[in-house]
């Protein structure tokens, strides 16, 4: 396992990591992507929570104190705060469970309040929420910066009229789908979800809200799986992210 510490670029620059396709949605270790900042309080490193085996954990301790003293805390506590389970649903994945995270408060205000700091300034009025982990976050970064929140949803979930959007998967394809009316054009747009792996959905939301008219200001995620190249199915659109997984 290798882990990485990562630069946090500057609003709006794009995006120009390539990432593999693999089937997997949801897979390995985290690491926070660095901030620096003469102001900022280091803290000293945690482990990773994960059911993975001991000597694993080491390593990631000892990778995560090397880096440090180049992550917001904040960063550290988000990163630290999602737990990693292995072979969940199926052997060979390591899936990125948030939902330890949202038992930590400190770690969830940390995760909603570096969303707020870099959006609540960009005159955005929509934030589009991908289901389902991204009804999660979408909500309170939408009452905070002043933008009504959208749902992005699975076919046959919304009751009014619809627009849909069809995208690829590995075997197959699925379905996105949008309330007519929910926004107008000239609207912007923030896309947030709590992961991007193969990019798939995040890429028919884009498109969806494209065909009526919204700018796209940029995709956010709480976690990022680069080996997977989900970036490339952004059609260049800017994406922002806390942590990321490396294999």
């Amino acid at each position: 396992m290798r882990l990485v510490c990562c630069s946090n670029s500057s609003f709006g620059s794009a995006a120009t990591a390539t990432l593999p396709s693999l089937p997997c949605p949801r897979f390995p270790t985290l690491i926070a992507n660095s901030t620096k900042s003469s102001s900022i309080r280091f803290l000293s490193s945690r482990p990773l929570r994960s059911t993975a085996s001991s000597s694993t954990s080491r390593q990631v301790t000892r990778m995560a104190s090397k880096n440090a003293q180049d992550q917001d805390p904040r960063l550290e506590r988000i990163s630290s705060a999602i737990r990693v389970i292995p072979d969940f649903p199926k052997p060979g994945i390591m899936f990125q469970d948030i939902t330890t995270l949202l038992l930590d408060t400190e770690a969830f205000k940390d995760t909603i309040d570096l969303f707020v700091e870099r959006y609540k300034d960009q005159n955005i009025s929509v934030v589009a929420g991908i289901e389902a982990r991204g009804f999660i976050f979408g909500p309170p970064i939408a009452l905070a910066i002043g933008a009504k929140f959208v749902p992005m949803r699975k076919p046959n979930k919304l009751p009014g009229e619809v627009i849909s959007e069809e995208y690829s998967l590995e075997y197959g394809t699925d379905i996105m789908e949008m309330h007519v009316g929910a926004v107008q054009p000239g609207d912007r747009a923030l896309i947030i979800d709590d992961l991007i792996a193969t990019g798939g959905t995040l890429g028919a939301a884009i498109k969806l809200l494209e065909r009526v008219g919204v700018h796209v200001v940029e995709c956010a995620c709480v976690i990022e799986l680069p080996e997977l190249k989900g970036r490339e199915k952004l059609g260049g659109k800017s994406l922002f992210v806390l942590v990321k997984g490396a294999a």
